[in-house]
């Protein structure tokens, strides 16, 4: 559990609890892989959860929004079809009129694209 001052300065920092979960879960996983700390911590035997706030707090992570992560994958994605290592069609951008997707949506979804699959493995003469 963390320090009820620090929690409250990190909610303060990162705009609300869910946001500040799904921080600290992501650079945790992204330490655990291996990633560098950012910080440098005085205390040889604090565990990866302070290390994480420490960083939360001196504003060295952060989490980006949609758009930016979309942003990102596209130029990534980008990026590595020009160095000719891919080449695959960038994804579709998100259309913004569209409104939630339901399951029933997403079952004719589903059979949209088999049919289409299909089609494309077995072609009609």
């Amino acid at each position: 559990m963390l320090d009820i001052d620090l929690e409250e300065a990190l909610i303060k920092k990162v705009g609300g609890k869910f946001a500040l979960t799904t921080l600290i879960q992501r650079r945790m996983v992204e330490l655990n892989r291996g990633a560098p700390p950012m910080v440098r911590m005085e205390n040889s035997d604090s565990n990866l959860r302070l290390l994480v706030c420490q960083e939360i707090l001196e504003g060295k992570i952060s989490l980006e929004s949609r758009e930016e992560a979309i942003h990102a994958e596209v130029v990534e994605k980008e990026r590595i079809e020009a160095a000719g290592q891919v080449s695959a069609p960038p994804p579709a951008p998100p259309k913004e009129d569209e409104g939630e997707v339901y399951g029933s949506d997403i079952k004719k979804i589903k059979e949209q694209r088999i049919k289409e699959l299909a089609q494309l493995l077995n072609p009609k003469k």
